[in-house]
């Protein structure tokens, strides 16, 4: 497994780190690490994310994110909604042309 992308945020008591990677396939996925110093002791926490669920976990950390600040989650739109659904399906359509080609190459 490859690291291609690397992002850190350091806050007071903690630091996130925000990794791509890439499997020998070529298929990409998210690792979020959470690093934590409580008294003498380090704590670490890992999720994966994997290419094929980053929408869903996207629009769930959304709806999450909108509760803490506005204290309920956002409704989306009908149009909005339809249009990530159209928009989703075009990505994968594209994804899939490119794969494609690739064994063209």
């Amino acid at each position: 497994m490859n690291e291609i992308f690397s992002e850190k945020v350091v806050t007071n008591r903690r630091t996130y780190f925000f990794d791509v990677k890439e499997t020998k396939e070529g298929a990409k996925y998210l690792v979020i690490g959470e690093l934590t110093q409580i008294g003498s002791e380090t704590e670490r926490h890992r999720v994966m994310v994997f290419e094929e669920s980053l929408d869903s976990f996207v629009d769930g950390m959304d709806k999450a994110i909108d509760f803490i600040r506005y204290g309920q989650a956002r409704e989306r739109d009908m149009d909005e909604e339809r249009e990530g659904g159209l928009r989703e399906m075009l990505e994968r359509i594209e994804r899939g042309v490119n794969e494609i080609r690739g064994h063209f190459r």
